[in-house]
């Protein structure tokens, strides 16, 4: 599950929603780190390296060609999906 807040506004969020689904929420603000010192340079290239190395994964789903997008949006809208719909550039 991924949860964001890009626009800043206040939020409350139901933990009680989580607990039958035994869901975890963990967050931070890097804007906020940054303006009191934070590089977040080393961190952010451990992440990719844990990527690149596959120590976490993302679930992709579907890997569909660009040509497609309107398909992805509607399955997307639909929350037919349990992993991410990947739009491809090019070859899919």
């Amino acid at each position: 599950m991924a949860l964001a807040n890009v626009a800043r506004e206040p939020t409350t969020v139901d933990t009680r929603d989580f607990y039958p689904k035994n869901a975890s929420i963990l967050g931070f603000q890097l804007t906020n780190l940054q303006i009191h010192g934070y590089d977040p340079r080393a961190d952010l290239r451990e992440l990719a390296e844990r990527v690149a190395d596959r120590t976490y994964r993302v679930p992709v789903e579907t890997v569909l060609p660009l040509e497609e997008a309107r398909a992805a949006h509607e399955r997307l809208e639909q929350r037919d999906n349990r992993g991410k719909i990947v739009l491809a550039v090019g070859e899919a």
